[in-house]
């Protein structure tokens, strides 16, 4: 028994991944759709027929009811984003025994161009729907639809079209960007961290408690900014007020700008519109505004720019759309296969190094030097050219112990920033060359240790042990099991600069090793 139910678990995670489901609630049951993303082309006189009421388990004498007994009737579901539909939920009115037999579905992405749901034949699909007031009746479509907004279109009914609906499908487009650990949040102004506990920007994530607040009450260039980790697709918005505190503080109006560099920012604008969108915010400080954008943007960083509050700048938010998923862009790389793409910190930034093989110039400060990006034989700058596959001696950077005892390779990051961790890619072939045996034996038997600092200095070769973020050394194996080492700081460091240093063993007689650095990610906290 117990093997069978091992067998059961071994074939749950070794399901193909290329099999992605697609068969969810979109969000009429629990709420997620709105109240004012269901219209309707009419509505019978009796309060319990608004078209509110068109969801699925809905008590008592609830559901939309149509105003004619007519085909021509209809209720629209505005899911918000674009959904991937694979089919439907349909039930009547139950206490009043009003029920739809048969009903066609048109569908669209903006609106404003349908179309229906058709046989094999070509012809407008009508779906048999269902046999009393109670049950539920699924359909499932012939082949899975794009689209944002869906219509159902009364056939045939018992007594009366009465009808409550769920929609069955994905939206991949539809998942928090932006969140901890993969993105930050900054403002414009914000109160001194030691003088409050509230109102910092990471307090205006939409999940908090509190919220982010200006620190200057009445300008009009105040902004809170989203860093999303890698670029991304947005397709919506959700704003809230203040949380902790007496006064009633939320942004009314505010404008979205985004970028991918921080430098060039462009205003959100709806298609054929020449002034950027004014976005309706809050009317009290609890309750979600959520928009869905006619033209979601791709960006890294969304700000949002208060232009109207009550009280004072104070607000929380939330920016939602779709993950990046499949390889990640040029200076972004994953710590591992499930993770999140993230900035590499190091990419294409300046590097030095400390050893001085095959390379004669020198700067005279402790030994250092600048090796050119022009110089492709083991040069320093290989570790962060973002070149991966496939992983070749001649693609990485290397230092050796051949003029030093302790050989540094440095990154400089460009700022200063709290560094979380360092993954190292190293090359490890199992077979040797004429050109590269000698190094490859030394770079095997006599490489001991690898350490990782962080400090704000250049050019430094000696360390102190508060600026270690970790190391790894050749014990079970450790260097060289996997081609991808994780130095994971055991606190976020403060620092400019990163430093590899490779370290050999002190018990062989031949001492000499060199250490290949194919390439070098750095991130943040």
């Amino acid at each position: 028994m117990i093997w069978y139910f091992f067998l059961i678990i071994l074939n749950f995670f070794h399901i193909d991944a290329s099999i992605q489901l697609c068969n969810g609630p979109l969000g009429m049951i629990s709420g997620e759709i709105r109240d004012w993303q269901i219209t309707a082309s009419s509505n019978f006189f009796d309060p319990d027929c608004h078209e509110k009421n068109a969801r699925l388990y809905q008590s008592f004498d609830r559901a939309w009811c149509a105003r004619h007994k007519s085909d021509s009737e209809w209720l629209q579901i505005d899911l918000g984003i674009i959904a991937k539909i694979s089919g439907v939920l349909t039930q009547g009115r139950a206490n009043k025994q009003e029920y739809v037999t048969a009903f066609m579905i048109s569908y669209s992405t903006d609106a404003y161009r349908w179309q229906y749901l058709v046989d094999q034949y070509g012809n407008q699909k009508i779906f048999a729907a269902n046999i009393d007031s109670y049950s539920i009746h699924n359909n499932y479509f012939d082949e899975a639809i794009i689209a944002r907004f869906v219509k159902f279109h009364p056939t045939k009914w018992y007594l009366h079209p009465s009808l409550r609906v769920e929609i069955i499908g994905c939206q991949e487009c539809k998942q928090y960007l932006g969140l901890p650990p993969y993105g930050r949040i900054s403002a414009s102004t914000t109160w001194p961290s030691r003088r409050r506990a509230t109102c910092q920007p990471e307090d205006g994530y939409i999940m908090s408690n509190k919220g982010w607040c200006s620190k200057r009450r009445y300008r009009y260039d105040q902004w809170l900014e989203f860093d999303l980790g890698h670029p991304s697709t947005v397709t919506s918005l959700i704003t809230k007020g203040r949380s902790d505190t007496n006064q009633e503080q939320w942004v009314t109006k505010y404008k979205v700008s985004f970028s991918n560099d921080t430098r060039l920012w462009v205003y959100y604008k709806d298609k054929s519109q020449i002034e950027p969108k004014v976005f309706a915010g809050n009317n009290d400080r609890d309750s979600e505004r959520i928009h869905f954008l006619n033209q979601p943007f791709f960006a890294r960083y969304v700000r949002l720019h208060p232009i109207e509050w009550h009280n004072h700048v104070s607000m929380r938010a939330a920016i939602l759309g779709c993950p990046h998923k499949g390889a990640c862009f040029p200076g972004y790389f994953r710590v591992n296969s499930e993770a999140q793409c993230i900035e590499n910190m190091a990419y294409k930034k300046q590097t030095w190094t400390n050893d001085r093989n095959r390379h004669h110039q020198k700067n005279g400060v402790n030994g250092f030097k600048f090796r050119s990006i022009r110089e492709t034989n083991g040069d320093p700058s290989l570790a962060v050219d973002g070149f991966e596959e496939p992983l070749e001696w001649s693609k990485c950077a290397t230092i050796d112990n051949y003029f030093v005892k302790k050989p540094v390779w440095m990154v400089d990051l460009g700022r200063r920033t709290n560094v979380a961790g360092v993954m190292l890619r190293t090359w490890h072939e199992n077979k040797e060359s004429n050109t590269s045996s000698t190094i490859y034996r030394n770079y095997l038997t006599n490489l001991d240790r690898y350490s990782v600092y962080v400090d704000h200095y250049p050019r430094r070769y000696r360390f102190q042990n508060n600026n270690l973020c970790s190391y790894i050394t050749r014990t079970d194996q450790a260097l060289t099991s996997s081609s991808r080492l994780h130095f994971q700081c055991q606190r976020p460091l403060d620092g400019r600069f990163v430093y590899i240093e490779a370290d050999g063993t002190s018990n062989h007689w031949n001492k000499l090793f060199t250490a290949v650095l194919c390439e070098v990610f750095v991130y943040e906290q």
